[in-house]
Order: C-alpha cells, then structure tokens, then sequence
C-alpha cells in the first residue's frame, strides 16, 4: 500500500440501517452476530416486560397520604416466585450454552490449518508465511489469505503489549511479549478488511494498522509469487529505501539532519558513537549490523532504549541493503 490513507478511508460496511455490526466476513462472525441480537431484542423485552409496568405500577399505586394501607397484606406469592426463578434460569442457560459453542469454535483450532506468524512492534505488525518462505510488515501492510481455508495466527509481540483486532471476522486477541497466542479464521467472503491494535502501545498507536486481502486460491499464489520476485530488480539502495518505510525505520530515524526517537541516518556511517557505557565506536557495517538485529547490545547515549531486535526477521540481503541507504547519507 503505497499510504496509509487508503487504510484509514476504509470502511466498516453494515448489514442494515438498523445493524451495529461491520459486515461478516467468516461463519462464526455470523453466529457470533446472532447471538449478539438474541441478547440485544430479548434485553429490550425484557426491559419493556419488566420495568416499563413496574414504573407505571409505582406511579399509579403510589401511597397517597400517610395512613393508607393495601387492603392485602400479603408478601408472598409461591407461584410467581417459582417463575421468576426458573425462567430467568432458562433463559440464562441459553444464552450460557449459545455463547459456549461460540467460544469452542473460536478457540479450537482445525489440525488441518494454514500457520502464520506474527510479531507485533512499535508500531507494525510483521507477518511471516513459513510454507512460502515470505514476510511481509511495516504500517498498512497487506496480509494475503486465501478464501475457504483455515488460517492460524500464532502472534508473539517484541516489545509491549499489542492486541491483532479484526472486526470483520468479530476475533480479537492480545499479542503478548514472552509468550505466544493464538486466533484462527476462515475467511468466506473475498475482500478486504482493516487490522487494528486494539490495545494502546504508545504515541504512534493509532498508525499500527494493517489490511487483511482474502483472495481465491490462484490469486493468491500470484500474490505470493510476487512478493517473492519483488525486490529482486530493486540495487541495495532502492531496497534499503523500501526497507526503511515497511520496516518502520522512518517512525524513529530521518534522513536529513533532524533527531527523533533515534539518530538522524544524515551523517551517521562512519560518525563515532558513544555508548550508554562510555565506550566509543565506529559506526561502521559490522556496527549497523549488530544494533540492528540486537540494539539492546550497542544502546547509543542519549537515545532511549526503544528499538525493537530484528534478528530472525531480515535477510543478509536485507541488512545489507540497509547499510547501503544508511550509508548513502554519510
């Protein structure tokens, strides 16, 4: 996606005029919804039932002076104290057994499911197929699936607490740093639908966005196919350009001079760095290599201690493309 303006103009369709709901875009979503409107018509029965008569009997049987007394005195009523005890517990066991089945179609993930990883940051989501052998991230980025198959996301987070939300499939889960989560889908409608970080993760939260493209099986393999064949017509420079958007570096770097979250990649190469323990060095590849796949191990004084490792999640292709552009503002 070339801005993230065509995620954030995207909109949440609704069935009807009277729905609250985005559009369905799974089975369960569906069933989800079914059960949200059993619980919304029933409530407002239920209130109309109840407190709406229960007003009117307070206003209209109201004790009107001091010494009036109900010509019955009687507090109880077996009969009626039997119904209001068992069908609200009817009622409750419905909706308990309705919204079990739900919970065990959403958690139980089939043997037969599509895995992939994903790893939340400060502030993108990265993707990774295993079976393709591809990754995709940075801000806006698209995420492929195909249409009809059950898709696992095992999610992990780098840094601080994430949550990957898709309202259209109605799933939400938190992506936690130290451990791994799970959430599955099958997507059954052919589209696009907005990914959002449910859980605030800092200042730049509102931009963790991202765009899941459900897609039929052939398309997607030429999706694939053409993250694959991508980058290899790209010279490092070009690379490391696109690097720097869909990795996010431009979050915390710029390239002219100016200081944000990190230093300023103007000037920087071959520059000498000191470190939060006094120690000087020079910024050279082996150093850009090393505080990018672990900045905890190289932290430069006067910055904070922010930057998330990539290690596992660029190529040498990648790296080294990277301190091709870096270098480039030396």
């Amino acid at each position: 996606m070339d801005s993230l303006k065509e995620l954030l103009a995207m909109k949440l369709p609704v069935l009807s005029f009277w729905s609250s709901m985005p559009e369905a875009a799974s089975s369960y979503a569906s069933e989800f919804d079914s059960l949200y409107y059993f619980l919304l018509w029933t409530g407002l029965g239920l209130f109309l039932l109840i407190v709406v008569p229960m007003c009117w009997f307070v206003m209209k049987y109201h004790r009107r002076d001091e010494h009036q007394k109900a010509l019955s005195q009687r507090d109880y009523n077996y009969k009626l104290e039997v119904a209001w005890t068992f069908l609200p517990f009817i009622y409750l066991a419905v909706c308990f057994f309705w919204g079990f089945i739900g919970f065990l179609d959403v958690y139980t993930v089939p043997v037969n499911a599509k895995n992939l990883r994903v790893i939340g940051q400060k502030w993108n989501w990265t993707i990774q197929y295993p079976d393709e052998e591809i990754s995709v991230s940075g801000q806006g980025v698209v995420v492929g699936v195909p249409v009809d198959e059950n898709i696992i996301f095992t999610m992990s987070s780098q840094d601080v607490l994430h949550s990957f939300f898709l309202p259209n499939f109605r799933i939400k889960q938190d992506v936690l740093p130290g451990r791994y989560t799970t959430l599955w889908l099958k997507a059954d409608k052919v589209g696009e639908f907005p990914i959002f970080c449910a859980e605030y993760c800092g200042d730049n939260h509102s931009n963790m966005l991202a765009k899941l493209k459900v897609m039929p099986r052939v398309e997607y393999d030429a999706w694939v196919d053409g993250i694959k064949n991508a980058d290899i017509s790209l010279s490092p420079k070009e690379l490391g350009a696109k690097l720097y958007q869909t990795k996010v570096c431009v979050t915390c770097h710029t390239t002219d001079g100016t200081t944000k979250i990190g230093p300023s990649f103007k000037g920087l190469y071959g520059s000498i760095a000191e470190l939060t323990s006094g120690k000087k060095v020079k910024v050279d590849d082996s150093f850009i290599k090393e505080h990018i796949l672990t900045p905890s191990k190289t932290p430069i004084k006067g910055y904070p201690q922010v930057m998330p490792p990539f290690q596992g999640q660029l190529s040498e292709v990648e790296i080294n493309a990277l301190i091709e552009f870096i270098k480039s503002f030396k």
